[in-house]
């Protein structure tokens, strides 16, 4: 099994314990390709200033690799998304869906007010934008109804079941970010939250997505700090699984913690 997502505070205890090697992120899922629409459907709209990730002279920057990323998966979209510097547009049913970015030194704004929404592709199903937001401590992912505009913060990459009805999502974070497990269900277009787990600090828990076994379960990772006398100074590994029966969703351990040094 694979080591740790992070590594965990003994702080609690009074203790440090060493952190544990993070494994690799999980590979998102495929892009849908297709060719950008043409035509300028913001004409009129308030032109923000210039995106220095566009526009910037360092091409390594985490600005020019978000601004890059954007670009590529607006025009492998093929749905009308729109970069106007500070501004986002995706195209809906009803008025046009705005993100407004906050930059250093654009607009008087501060480092710490720092906020950047790019476009990141399409759900599976095609029904919603996703949105990738970064911030000045932490980040978040927005799934966006391209019906209606509303908003769904995903926390993380979240996981379509095989039949498409339920969406899992996984995310391990000590600081700034959501930690935790979210279940929602798909309903006529809308995302209606089944389960959420969020460790408490008490008793600190990560959780890292492995995959959808089958249309009700799930299976996870867990990793908690190593017992002191088995385990001390590392991390203890678990194989859990999170299960739905009817309306209720259960998460129970299926192996004994493996102690990871």
């Amino acid at each position: 099994m694979q080591a740790g997502v992070v590594g965990l505070t003994l702080a609690l205890l009074g203790a440090t314990a060493i952190a544990a090697d993070p494994p690799a992120p999980p590979k998102p899922p495929p892009r849908p390709t297709g060719i950008a629409p043409k035509g300028d459907f913001t004409a009129g709209l308030a032109r923000p200033e210039g995106d220095p990730g566009a526009t910037g002279h360092d091409e390594l920057s985490d600005d020019a690799f978000r601004a890059k990323a954007e670009a590529a998966a607006i025009r492998k979209s093929g749905v009308a998304a729109k970069r106007n510097g500070t501004r986002l547009i995706l195209s809906s049913s009803g008025r046009p869906i705005v993100f407004d970015s906050v930059w250093p030194g654009i607009g008087g704004a501060n480092e710490s007010a720092f906020e950047d929404y790019r476009f990141d592709g399409l759900s599976p199903d095609r029904e919603f934008y996703i949105v990738r937001a970064t911030y000045y401590e932490g980040t978040n992912v927005l799934w966006v109804s391209r019906k209606d505009g509303t908003r769904h913060e995903m926390h993380g990459e979240a996981r379509p079941s095989p039949d498409g009805s339920f969406i899992a999502m996984a995310n391990a974070s000590e600081a700034h970010d959501f930690n935790g497990i979210l279940v929602w269900e798909r309903a006529q277009g809308r995302l209606i939250e089944r389960f959420r787990l969020v460790p408490s600090p008490d008793q600190p828990a990560f959780y890292r997505f492995m995959r959808w076994k089958d249309g009700r379960t799930v299976e996870l990772e867990k990793t908690t700090r190593g017992d002191p006398i088995t385990c001390p100074h590392a991390n203890e590994e678990t194989l859990v699984v999170l299960v739905r029966d009817g309306e209720r969703w259960t998460l129970k351990d299926v192996s004994p913690p493996r102690c990871a040094r």
